[in-house]
């Protein structure tokens, strides 16, 4: 008895042909010679391309984050500037709607008086009260909430750095033991983080014209033109 034998020739494609089966087998493919082998490419980064990365993004966070503070505190300035704003116009318009007395009130009790509406006001600075028909008082905005990053005043006013201001039935502000319209600054908003425009100022004309300006170290007692 003849037995048929079978072998086998690899083709020069890389496909093995089994004679006598018509069979082939790929192990010349390249998934089949990279597991024969043991060698297999990963993708990913060399040092020297992360470590220009890295240099690249250090440049550029040198620049964005300053900038980015500054906008972070100047925002911040003028929002807190904006509600003392509200505060000063909540407080005259309550006074001409009651047509009787408010305050808008100091950070320094002293400042406010010692009359029912300084009473109240205490050390709230940027709050505002209003006298009811029947005599008592009420709270018609809420005191100033200072960001971390903010102060009042620049250090140089005893830390009185809010004027209170006491509106009569006809709208026109003054100070509580003052004898007519208040002209002047009513509050120095401040921060430290940045180095100009580092203050934001409020300012009322004649009682009844309130104004914010920008300034550099310290607001100025008088308003400047610039802020006209």
């Amino acid at each position: 008895m003849v037995v048929a034998s079978t072998s086998s020739a690899l083709r020069g494609d890389g496909w093995l042909l089994a004679r006598g089966t018509g069979m082939r087998s790929d192990m010349g493919t390249p998934q089949f010679r990279g597991s024969i082998d043991g060698h297999c490419r990963q993708p990913g980064f060399t040092l020297i391309e992360l470590m220009a990365t890295l240099v690249v993004a250090g440049i550029i966070l040198a620049f964005a984050v300053p900038s980015f503070t500054n906008v972070v505190i100047s925002n911040e300035l003028v929002g807190t500037a904006n509600t003392l704003v509200g505060s000063l116009n909540q407080a005259r318009l309550s006074a001409i709607k009651r047509n009787g007395d408010t305050q808008f009130c100091s950070n320094s009790a002293n400042a406010n008086s010692g009359d029912p509406l300084g009473t109240a006001c205490g050390t709230q600075g940027g709050a505002a009260y209003a006298v009811n028909g029947n005599g008592s008082v009420e709270q018609i905005h809420d005191a100033l909430n200072l960001p971390s990053s903010i102060s009042l005043g620049n250090g140089s006013n005893g830390g009185v750095a809010i004027t209170a201001i006491r509106y009569g039935g006809e709208g026109l502000g003054e100070t509580p033991t003052g004898s007519g319209p208040y002209t002047g600054l009513v509050a120095d908003v401040f921060s430290n983080r940045i180095s100009t425009d580092n203050h934001r100022c409020v300012y009322i004309i004649t009682g009844s014209v309130i104004s914010t300006c920008a300034a550099t170290n310290s607001c100025p007692s008088s308003e400047p033109a610039s802020c006209q």
